[in-house]
């Protein structure tokens, strides 16, 4: 049989029609099978925080929610496996925001965040922190300074890798105090932990979850959380922005779906993540993990990705930093 044209145009209404029933239905039936919940990194904050969100989605909607680890090229992986699937609502990322809103900034990727994910909530966040060895003599940033410019080049900060989070903070302190340190990098947060516990490094800008047990030790110092304001997890230590504006860094852990999910499926997801992330028996664990409660969701949310996107691939080109 030959289709003209004009017998396709009187078909794509109804087409559309039939489509939209499809959808309205597929909604109303979600979740009829299992949920997969893609994590980019290997265990840590986000695989932890994955594993109790997926457990307690599995028990409200009635489904199993399977979470599935696929790390590699600062979280793109994962974020591409997420963005090539299918777009039914029942293949997710969870992740903290550094394959969202740092990767664009500083890798050639094969798909555009912006447009190829939904943003469905932000849940948690967690700031960083600038500590040092005893052994340097450092307790305040004006002696950090002090010591960088009498010799520039010899104090050393460590980082989970090159152009991560942990080395972006070392970079911006370098930028905005005008002083010269040795970048080492290390394959994880928690090897860049231990190098400044060992002596291996002068100082760590990372996770308070990871710095806090050897701040309350003793066994480190703590200079400044990289927050806009104090934490809660660490009162009394300042914000390096009072002295250094512009030097944030929070980090935050959200939901995406693939572009086109249907929007009854992410209206019921993020309503399920906000009741999760909003009930008071799990703020201990959250506290435990070093982070804390903070709910951004829809326009708000892709606005703050834009803005941080832009802030990173500017600062990206200012210092010279490139991935691996």
């Amino acid at each position: 049989m030959v289709l003209h044209r004009r017998d396709f145009l009187h078909l794509t209404p109804a087409a559309a029609v039939l489509s939209l029933i499809s959808r309205v239905a597929h909604a109303e039936t979600y979740p009829n099978r299992p949920i997969h919940l893609v994590v980019p990194f290997p265990a840590g904050p986000n695989d932890a925080l994955a594993r109790l969100a997926g457990q307690r989605l599995s028990q409200d909607l009635k489904q199993p929610v399977v979470v599935e680890t696929r790390p590699g090229a600062t979280g793109t992986i994962g974020a591409e496996a997420v963005v090539r699937a299918v777009p039914d609502g029942y293949t997710l990322l969870f992740t903290v925001d550094l394959p969202i809103t740092m990767a664009p900034s500083l890798l050639k990727l094969n798909y555009d965040v912006e447009h190829d994910l939904i943003a469905i909530a932000a849940v948690v966040k967690g700031d960083n922190v600038l500590v040092v060895h005893p052994a340097t003599g450092i307790r305040s940033m004006q002696e950090l300074i002090a010591a960088a410019k009498a010799k520039p080049g010899v104090l050393t900060f460590s980082s989970a890798g090159h152009a991560s989070p942990a080395h972006m903070c070392g970079e911006m302190i370098k930028r905005q105090a005008g002083i010269d340190m040795t970048h080492v990098p290390y394959t994880s947060a928690a090897a860049a932990m231990n190098a400044v516990l060992a002596g291996n490094v002068s100082m760590f800008c990372g996770p308070i979850g990871a710095a806090l047990p050897h701040i309350k030790a003793g066994t480190v110092h703590a200079l400044g959380v990289t927050g806009s304001e104090p934490s809660p997890l660490l009162p009394g230590i300042a914000p390096l922005v009072t002295v250094y504006p512009g030097l944030v860094i929070s980090t935050w852990y959200g939901l995406f779906a693939p572009a086109r999910t249907p929007a009854p499926l992410i209206n019921t997801l993020r309503d399920e993540f906000k009741k999760i992330f909003a009930d008071p028996e799990l703020q201990p664990t959250l506290l435990a993990l070093g982070l804390t409660p903070e709910w951004v969701t829809g326009p708000d949310l892709t606005q703050k990705i834009a803005g941080e996107i832009a802030k990173w691939r500017d600062f990206a080109a200012a210092a010279n930093i490139h991935a691996d």
